[in-house]
Parts: structure tokens; sequence; C-alpha cells
């Protein structure tokens, strides 16, 4: 029996029998391995389901006699595939320039799609993208089946930056930002205006007051007997000196806000990533060690913005002049699992493994959205293991890293507690290339079966 002490906490607090007369929606899955790709792999194990979320994960764990079961012995479960950059099923186009108002989820019809080839190759989520260069749109990632109201994982997933390095592209970026930031200013300086202006009218109507208040303290000490006979005499009336004030301009008044100038929508999305706006980011391509330079010294002026690195390139590459480089930032990267060459040599060598190893958060993208090359996908990650990849690196490529690289990791990637319940199923190791998918399950309800379609199915 294999179990972590968190486990069995977590089994004991979040799973006691006794639930209070509450009916809770509970799926337990009993497999024959269980690969939660953050930590421990159990076999066999158990993963514990609750209103679609994992509510723990062990090797012998208790669960409420009520649960539906889910009996796979011979089957490996293991958090889905995360595809972080496609144009599956979507049209051919090209778009270049600054469109960062221009969004992805325009072109996505679910009801015209068919995610088939995906759910074979164990796919739980995709993330698609605006076709183009520059800057051409903003991704945004969906689940490949489930109830409609869920297939949107994230509309704002990134914003999608394709420079051409080599004919414009860092001054294009660059350029695209400092008009970001030329926006910021322009609304803090309007906003610095409107509460001068402010201020000014604050102290002119304090001024005012103060003359009116002066005014009637002179009238006050005039010594006029009859003015302080009169003014006893309509001791006991009420001051309504304000009755005829217009109660629409008091309104008005009270309601008076600043209301910034508008921020050109083009580049709104970068507005937000140099304001630091919750879940903002930006994968940008890069196709040559050279760059990464480019890339840097554009960045420069700001500090600490969110993107990762999609390596754009062909078997022939000088990434490997940049691997330190982007290890000591950590960097997510996404790339293609395929052997590498020395430019204009015989040369391999495995990129996917030496970032790794420096440090980098390393997922991967099929070479395509083909049916077979979704499905070859873990196979050229078995060919990437031969020449020193670790396994933990590659199955963290295809889920945990991936789902990184889009920004949902707190809620896909591994099996960990309160994480969707978004799983694929095996008939074997994910990384042996004669497995099979057997199942796909979305928020813990099984849309997939191999051989056999499903109701919800697309």
């Amino acid at each position: 029996m294999r179990y972590t002490l968190c486990s069995i906490a977590i089994a004991l607090v979040a799973l006691s029998p006794v639930r209070g007369g509450v009916d809770e929606d509970f799926v337990v899955i009993k497999a024959g391995r269980v690969i939660t790709v953050s930590g421990e792999e159990f076999s066999p194990g158990v993963v514990v389901i609750e209103d679609g979320k994992i509510s723990a994960v062990g090797g012998d764990l208790e669960y409420p006699s009520s649960a539906k079961v889910i009996r796979a012995p011979h089957e490996t479960v293991m958090p889905g595939l995360i595809h972080p950059r496609s144009r599956f099923g979507l049209g051919k186009y090209t778009r270049s320039g600054v469109q960062g108002d221009k969004h992805v989820t325009d072109e996505i019809d679910l009801s015209q799609m068919r995610f088939d080839d995906l759910l074979e190759a164990g796919f739980v989520a995709v993330a698609f993208v605006p076709s183009g260069t520059a800057i051409p749109g903003i991704a945004a990632t969906y689940r490949t089946a489930g109830p409609d109201d869920s297939r949107l994982l994230d509309e704002n997933s990134y914003l999608h930056v394709v420079p051409k390095w080599r004919s414009g592209g860092r001054k294009m970026l660059g350029g695209a930002l400092k008009k970001a930031k030329d926006e910021i200013e322009k609304v803090k300086k309007a906003r610095e205006e409107w509460d001068k202006k402010q201020k000014e009218k604050a102290e002119k109507e304090a001024a005012e007051d103060n003359e009116e208040d002066a005014g009637e303290d002179a009238d006050d000490d005039s010594g006029d007997e009859s003015y302080k006979d009169d003014d006893d005499s309509d001791s006991d009336e009420v001051d309504d000196s304000d009755s005829d004030a217009d109660p629409d301009q008091a309104e008005e008044k009270k309601e008076e806000k600043f209301e910034p100038p508008k921020i050109d929508p083009k580049h709104q999305p970068l507005v937000d990533l140099i304001q630091k706006k919750d879940g903002t980011r930006m994968m940008v391509a890069i196709t040559r060690a050279s760059d990464l330079l480019h890339f840097d010294a554009v960045m420069e002026p700001y500090e600490d913005l969110s993107y990762s690195l999609y390596l754009a390139t062909s078997r022939s590459s000088d990434y490997h002049l940049a691997v330190d480089k982007l290890g000591e930032r950590e960097a997510t990267v996404v790339l293609r699992p395929w052997t590498h060459y020395m430019p204009y040599t015989t040369f391999r060598y495995n990129l996917m493994n030496r970032l790794s190893q420096a440090g980098c958060s390393v997922a991967v993208t099929p070479m395509g959205d083909s049916r077979d090359e979704l499905l070859r996908l873990r196979s050229r990650l078995a060919d990437l293991l031969r020449t020193g990849l670790s396994r933990e690196a590659a199955l963290k490529a295809m889920t945990l890293n991936a789902a990184k690289a889009i920004g949902l990791d707190d809620k896909l990637g591994s099996l960990e507690k309160d994480k969707f319940a978004d799983l694929t199923f095996f008939d074997g190791d994910p990384l042996d290339p004669h497995s099979k998918v057997t199942r796909v399950m979305i928020l813990g309800e099984i849309v997939w079966k191999k051989d056999k379609k499903l109701a919800g199915r697309n």
C-alpha cells in the first residue's frame, strides 16, 4: 500500500462518511496506476472527485459508499493533455500589424467543429491562436468536450506575438509597447489635470463661502436694533433658505467623477500587460538565438512582464546558444518535440532536455494539428527519452508546463486537490508509443471512449 500522510489527511477530513445530509456528487476512479505529474505515482491508485474537481489522490483512500465508482484496473490515469498553441479546425488567413483588438473567439463556432482527433490523442484543452505575424490578436483556451457552458476555459489566454525579427520585428514590438505606455501616460495626465481642476474649483468655492460668511458677520455687528427685533420675532420659524436649490444640480455635483480618455483598443492588451493586470501574458515567437537578444533589448524598459516563448524553428537551429540565458530566467518555453541539429552539420542534440536541465519550464506542442501528428506527440517524446530527456520532464511538457504556458496551471495539468477533474486514461504507460487513449474525462464525466461515441461529445 502506497500513500502519503497528506493523502490520509485529505481522505479523513474531506471524505468523512457523514455529510450532514447533503447529497454531494462524488466520482471515484480506481485505476491500475495513477500519475499525478506534480508528485508521486500510485500503483494501484485512487482518484476521488467531488463536483467535477479532484478531492483526493492516493493509493488507498476512503470514499462515500454512495459514490459512483469507475473501475480501471488495467488502465493508467493522468492529467489530460493540453495543446498550448493550435489552429485546429480553423480557417486559413494571414494578418499583420498590431491587432490587439482581434480575438480568436470570433472565429470559433463549437457547433461546427469536431474535436474527435484531439480527444483520441488524449487532449482535454486546446489554446487557439489567431493567425498572422506581428501581433495578430488574442488566444483563447477551450475544453475539447463537455457541457457548452463549460467549454471556454479562458477567453484571454495570451497575446499572440509573432515578430519578423529580421525585418523590423524589434521596431514593431518596441513601438507597440511604447504606444501602450503613451496611452497609460495619456490617462495619467488627464487624471492629473482633472484633479488639478477639481482642487482649484474646491478652493474657489471655499473662498466664496468665506466671503459670504464674512458679509453675514458684518451685518450681525451693524448695531441695527430693528434687525435684531425682526430676527427675534422670527426665531421660531424654520430656515428654508436652500429650499429652492435645484436637486438635479446637487445630484450632478455629487456624482461628478473622472472619465478617462479611451485607450486605443489595438494596444489595450499591451496596456494591461504593462499595468500587470491579473491573468495577462503574451507568447512571443523566436526563431533563432539572436532573436532573444532583440527581445531582451525591447523588454528592458518594461519590468517583469508576463510572457512565455515559442521556439518556432526547424530541426536545424542555434538555440543551444541561448539555453543558459533562458535557464537563468527560468523561462517558460514552448517547442515542438524533435531532435535538433547544429546549423550546417549533422550533429544532433536534445534541445528539450538541455532547456529542462537548465531550469526552464518546457511545454510541448504537436508538430501540426493533423490527426497523425496529434497521435504522434507521445511517441516523439519517447524518442527524446532515449537521448536524455527525463520521464518527469516529458510528462510535464504535455500537461503541467503546457498549462503554465497558457496561464491555467492553477486549474489543470496535475492531479491535485481542487483542480478540475479533466483526465486521460491509457491502456499502458503514456510514454509507451504502443499505448492508446481509452477514455477522456471532463469535470468528472467520461466524454469519450475508444471505439464508442458518447452523448455530448463534439
